[in-house]
């Protein structure tokens, strides 16, 4: 984190509970979206009324470790990896990550597939590509990995 989490809590966080509050009132679901490691503050987040949680980033948190300890409390969109798998890496790749996210994550709901931050102008269109479309063949329930 970039800010304390004491700072956090003492200047933004009551903030956000009041946007949490508004999106709550209108039915609206609240997205957050940081880089970086957020375990410290996760659970502050989801007294703010976080509904869902982007783009967990591979390096800096295991998504499969949040969607233990939150995913019965918050959705969890992206992980497909920007630093490596679709900038740098092959489409089977890509599809063998998206793959294993669904495996891992889609059990039970709250996971959309997406990248690990904004998708920038050096991602390979191919890998970017291979990321929806195996998101449409392997994403829809009841999931089936075949």
């Amino acid at each position: 984190l970039l800010v304390s989490p004491r700072d956090l809590k003492e200047f933004f966080f009551p903030w956000l509970r009041e946007v949490g509050r508004i999106a709550e009132k209108n039915s609206l679901p609240m997205i957050y979206h940081s880089d970086g490691d957020l375990t410290s503050v996760m659970e502050d987040l989801i007294d703010c009324g976080v509904d869902a949680i982007h783009p967990i980033e591979p390096k800096a948190m295991n998504i499969v470790e949040v969607k233990e300890r939150w995913g019965d409390r918050l959705a969890l969109i992206g992980n497909i990896d920007l630093g490596y798998t679709l900038t740098l890496g092959t489409v089977d790749e890509v599809v063998r990550e998206v793959k294993e996210r669904i495996r891992d994550l889609a059990p039970g709901g709250g996971y959309a597939v997406g990248t690990s931050n904004t998708v920038t102008d050096y991602v390979k269109l191919e890998n970017y590509k291979a990321m929806i479309a195996a998101t449409k063949k392997w994403g829809r329930y009841p999931i089936r990995l075949r």
